[in-house]
């Protein structure tokens, strides 16, 4: 059941046309298409607007370097990390009526770069159209009105085979689960892999309605959400980063909402992620969700909080790993320190204490040696990554100071934990 539709207006309403293209799985961001302006040329007529704590903030135009499409008949989808765009364009470069191509955002200069054709394993002599990238970042969903279809346009399913974005699996025919006689396209399924939503139009003088079909997803994801506080426990809105814990590499952002702090991701099966949340004024957290061994959907609540940038505020470094009691510092950890390294480097001001803990496993004279250990191993490599050594301080408190139980193994794994503690600004 839905309820009846309500008439968003504001700064997203238009005289000259507009519609909603994508939409954010942390349902915090809206991508449209249209014209904002009777005057608004082909390429610049994509826009993404922001929920705000006053409603939607103004489009914004999305600029695509070198995209000069012909004609007017263009879709784009943004996938699931808000980093990736796809659409259907003609092109001097395409190969049929429409192809498929990508764009990647590029943070140098915090634009989308020039379209990669998507290669001719899904691309035809025919119009392809309406693509949606699913969770995993690498199966695709388009509609084609290329021959052997039950329709006069179908939904078609291809697997990225590699990082180059050129190589796919043999495009397959969704069947009449999903497609039938007229046009099927704008395929999605929502966050669990259960359902999928088709605009279905019968003939060429009908309108496009909305139909949700059954569906079973190949490979398993995670829908991972929550909510971001401040250290009092009250709702902020902040930036969320998250990242392949294995290299570091950046995957996606969400952002979380302003009024709630509520987020959500999803994640692919397969990895170990760090999230990351930020906000100006507050020390960034972070956290980790292992899915290495995940085999089906989950739905995973994890809250993230954010302290005030203050004398005396203790961060837990949650993505900092070390070798089975010992101090020797996990590759997973880099990436983590890395960014300590950038905020020190932003506040010259800021003087840390890195606090190393344990759990109370073993005896308490090896497990302050570990944590002292530990602690000195963290500014070791702040240091020879070019952290002035009188700016930071060690000390072990071996299992003294747990958050939680020592009775569980979960309980342990939160105690093993280094801290750092802003003691001067």
């Amino acid at each position: 059941m839905f309820s009846a539709p309500e008439f968003v207006g504001g700064n997203l309403a238009s005289s000259y046309g507009i519609a909603v293209s994508s939409i954010s799985p942390d349902n915090n961001t809206l991508y449209l298409i249209g014209k904002l302006h009777s005057d608004s040329p082909p390429d610049e007529r994509l826009y993404v607007a922001h929920k705000t704590s006053n409603g939607w903030s103004i489009p914004e135009a999305i600029k695509i370097q070198n995209l000069k499409p012909h004609g007017l008949y263009t879709d784009y989808s943004f996938g699931p990390d808000q980093r990736t765009l796809l659409m259907a364009v003609d092109r001097d470069s395409s190969l049929g009526d429409r192809d498929l191509y990508v764009s990647f955002f590029d943070d140098s200069t915090h634009s989308w770069g020039t379209p990669h054709w998507l290669g001719a394993d899904v691309n035809s002599r025919y119009a392809e159209m309406t693509p949606n990238l699913a969770s995993d970042n690498k199966t695709l969903y388009f509609s084609s009105d290329r021959p052997g279809g039950i329709g006069e346009v179908d939904v078609y399913r291809a697997k990225r085979l590699d990082d180059t974005w050129q190589h796919w699996s043999k495009p397959e025919n969704l069947g009449s689960g999903v497609n039938r006689a007229g046009r099927t396209s704008f395929y999605a399924e929502d966050a669990s892999g259960k359902y999928a939503f088709i605009a279905w139009k019968r003939s060429a003088g009908d309108q496009s309605d909305i139909y949700r079909v059954r569906v079973e997803r190949a490979n398993a994801v995670a829908l991972v959400h929550g909510t971001v506080t401040d250290g009092n426990g009250k709702p902020i809105t902040a930036q969320i980063r998250y990242e392949r814990l294995r290299d570091g590499s950046l995957l996606g952002t969400a952002r979380s909402d302003p009024s709630t702090g509520e987020f959500q991701i999803t994640l692919p099966a397969g990895e170990n992620y760090a999230l990351h949340a930020e906000r100006d004024g507050y020390f960034p957290t972070s956290e980790h969700v292992d899915l290495t061994a995940l085999a089906s959907f989950q739905s995973i609540e994890l809250d993230l909080r954010l302290n005030k940038i203050e004398t005396g505020a203790a961060i837990t470094m949650k993505n900092v790993f070390f070798e089975t009691d010992k101090a020797t510092l996990l590759p997973a950890s880099f990436a983590e320190l890395d960014r300590v390294k950038e905020l020190l480097a932003a506040h010259p001001e800021f003087k840390l204490q890195i606090a190393g803990h344990t759990d109370s496993i073993g005896s308490e004279s090896h497990n302050l040696r570990l944590a002292s250990d530990r602690a000195g191993s963290v500014v070791a490599y702040l240091t020879s990554h070019g952290v002035a050594p009188e700016r930071l301080t060690t000390v072990g408190y071996g299992s003294a100071k747990p958050v939680a139980t020592n009775a569980t193994e979960e309980g342990r794994a939160q105690n093993r934990r280094v801290e750092f503690v802003l003691v001067s600004k």
